[in-house]
């Protein structure tokens, strides 16, 4: 059978239930991603139908909390639909029938158990779900290493795929730069969880001349010293306050790619972050790393020493920041899915 011509527009089912409220990186990826392949033409729904060729599969996730069953992935790869039967009967049931599904592809968020610093269902049913699909998009080279050291089955059919963001949402000031005195510094986190580097963001708001501002839930755990709150934000306040500052302060372990970082680059700022994870993936070309929390009144210092030459380079790349490369690409991978899966 022939390869989808290129125009072809495709029946696309994304399995996850997004919402307009902030919630996590996912949600807000999968929301810009499913908004670019409707203005491009195609059919997107969150439950398969008749007509759908290809279904995108988020990590461990369907809706808010809402693990993946196995189950269902494996009935709906089998069958093309999903019913309650599908989360009563284990997966090698379902693959014992006749194989009518559509091309399924995975969405790899990270290994859990390492972003999070301890092992899960989340950790259990990606895996399990992973199995099931005919090909697996990871979001950094970090993703997919990380990835195969935890998994006895790691995929052959992959593609890596860096997160976008929504260009009319994020877009750089037209405020002058920042040229001396204080650094107003940004950190983003929808989770609260320690290891996203509250402490070293509450160190950064105690140096001279600097100013930081947190968009997100703060970990109880840790004293905020002089950190400005601004508390969660839909999108658009995010980006206000990502315009209203001159770089990020981004020192989190173990992230896999991460959406803030994306958002911060394409509003213009040059980023300072944790060299851990995908962080340095995303953001190497365009900041400045730090290992430990004692590190970073040195890695202020190399910001504002590069800061006009590190500028300049989130400026002269921020289209590879946005979620029309990325699009593009997942488009390029679900028409290679559908296709072979109709050569089967």
């Amino acid at each position: 059978m022939p390869n989808l011509d290129a125009n072809t527009k495709i029946d696309i089912c994304i399995l996850f239930d997004m919402t307009d409220s902030p919630w996590g990186g996912g949600n807000q990826f999968l929301r810009s991603v499913a908004s670019e392949l409707s203005r491009l033409g195609h059919t997107i729904t969150n439950r398969p139908t008749s007509n759908t060729q290809v279904v995108l599969l988020n990590a461990f996730l369907y809706a808010q909390g809402r693990h993946l069953r196995p189950g269902q992935v494996a009935q709906l790869r089998q069958t093309g639909t999903i019913t309650p039967l599908g989360r009563a009967l284990p997966p090698r049931l379902h693959m014992l029938r006749p194989r009518k599904g559509p091309a399924l592809v995975h969405r790899i968020d990270g290994v859990p158990g390492v972003v999070r610093g301890h092992w899960s269902r989340s950790d259990r049913v990606q895996t399990s779900v992973n199995r099931l699909a005919d090909h697996t998009v990871f979001q950094t080279e970090y993703c997919k290493t990380s990835f195969e050291e935890h998994s006895s089955t790691p995929p052959t059919n992959w593609r890596v795929i860096q997160n976008g963001v929504d260009p009319e949402v994020f877009y750089p000031s037209s405020d002058e730069p920042w040229s001396g005195g204080t650094l107003r510094l940004a950190a983003v986190s929808w989770s609260d969880n320690p290891r996203k580097g509250f402490a070293a963001i509450a160190d950064a708001s105690r140096l001279p001349d600097v100013e930081v501002t947190f968009v997100g839930r703060w970990c109880t755990d840790v004293h905020p010293a002089n950190v400005k709150m601004a508390g969660v934000l839909e999108s658009a306040k995010v980006a206000d306050v990502l315009r209203s500052s001159h770089a990020m302060l981004h020192p989190a372990w173990n992230e896999p790619c991460s959406n803030a970082i994306l958002e911060a680059m394409a509003s213009g700022l040059p980023v300072i972050y944790r060299d851990s994870g995908g962080n340095r993936e995303l953001a190497g070309k365009y900041g400045v790393p730090m290992t430990k929390d004692e590190d970073l009144p040195a890695a202020l210092d190399d910001m504002r020493r590069q800061y006009p030459t590190l500028r300049k380079k989130v400026f002269r790349d921020r289209a590879s920041f946005l979620i029309n490369r990325a699009a593009s690409e997942y488009l390029a991978m679900f028409r290679h899915a559908i296709d072979t899966r109709q050569a089967q």
